[in-house]
């Protein structure tokens, strides 16, 4: 049996469409983000005043002066903005409400 370059050609040709299917070039992984913290629970609203804009809050702990919190409702859904205020009486921080509604009894987390 005689080959000739006809019968070797689609052999050839067949072979490098096999190699350059299997060389693919990577997809870029997309970055992995850090799962956001858990809230930390800092205490509960006792006494909402709507109309000086602040709460009072009881709690365990004392954040600093400057502080950013959030008021959940029962679902843990934010709402309300809280910032801590520098008058503190603990077992109670004064927290200026910069958004939002909160209510007597939300839980307050930082």
């Amino acid at each position: 049996m005689k080959l000739s370059p006809q019968s070797l050609l689609l052999p050839a040709i067949c072979l490098g469409l096999a190699a350059c299917a299997t060389h693919r070039n990577p997809v870029p992984e997309a970055p992995i983000k850090a799962p956001a913290p858990a809230p930390q629970f800092i205490g509960k609203i006792s006494l909402v005043n709507e109309s000086l804009g602040f709460v009072l809050v009881q709690t365990a702990q004392t954040p600093e002066a400057g502080t950013l919190l959030q008021a959940r409702s029962n679902a843990g859904e934010e709402t309300a903005l809280l910032k801590v205020t520098a008058a503190q009486k603990p077992p109670l921080l004064i927290a200026d409400v910069l958004k939002g509604k909160p209510q007597v009894g939300q839980v307050v987390t930082k």
